[in-house]
């Protein structure tokens, strides 16, 4: 396995899973920033360890993980910020870059690069990091998740389908799409698209 190897040799914080999401790699850096030897975070699935989120507390990981699908399937995957718990429960901020290796046993692997950033206790997130540029200076600032579902939602999927495309639940959907109608001031759906295409939201 010398392409992993080479790449584990990395100060970076890194670590690798399997098509399965089971961590099969995890380097120094990741047990120096993440707090868990090797022994504790081999074998185990990576969003039951790392209980990875979104800046504003939504899970990301899950086990139908679109972003490891794409990867696996050849495709590029930008990178983005996530939340990621530390053996001490504390969630840290991290950049994560993504990169698919052969190894020479024909396993292939995603690794995660986690370049660490601010540190974020207890699972709280600071409002300004909320992008007030969502709605185009207009005064109804949405979250990045409630704009992932504004785009969805305007492109005619239903609340399942986005559940199950952002790795939350039905319910959680609702939610965002209530508060989207509120922060737009309208009833329904097609309102709301409506007027989310005067704002130049979508």
């Amino acid at each position: 396995m010398r392409a992993k190897d080479a790449l584990f040799s990395t100060g970076e914080p890194a670590y690798a899973v399997n098509r399965d999401g089971v961590i099969k790699a995890w380097n120094s850096a990741a047990e120096r920033e993440f707090g868990y030897r090797p022994s504790e975070a081999l074998g185990h699935l990576c969003w039951e360890l790392l209980a990875g989120q979104d800046l504003f507390g939504n899970q990301y990981c899950c086990s139908g993980c679109p972003l490891r699908e794409t990867a696996f399937n050849n495709k590029s995957t930008n990178s983005n910020e996530m939340l990621l718990r530390t053996s001490s429960k504390e969630l840290r901020r991290f950049r994560i870059t993504r990169l698919v290796i052969s190894c020479c046993d024909g396993v292939d692997l995603l690794v995660h690069l986690c370049h660490p950033d601010a540190q974020v206790s207890h699972g709280h997130v600071d409002n300004d990091l909320a992008d007030p540029s969502g709605t185009n200076g207009n005064g109804h600032a949405l979250t990045l998740r409630e704009r992932e579902i504004f785009s969805l939602l305007s492109e005619g999927h239903s609340t399942r389908e986005m559940a199950s495309s952002l790795c939350i639940s039905p319910a959680t959907v609702r939610n965002h799409i209530q508060n989207i109608f509120s922060k737009l001031k309208v009833r329904n759906r097609i309102a709301a698209i409506s007027r989310g295409r005067e704002l130049g939201i979508i």
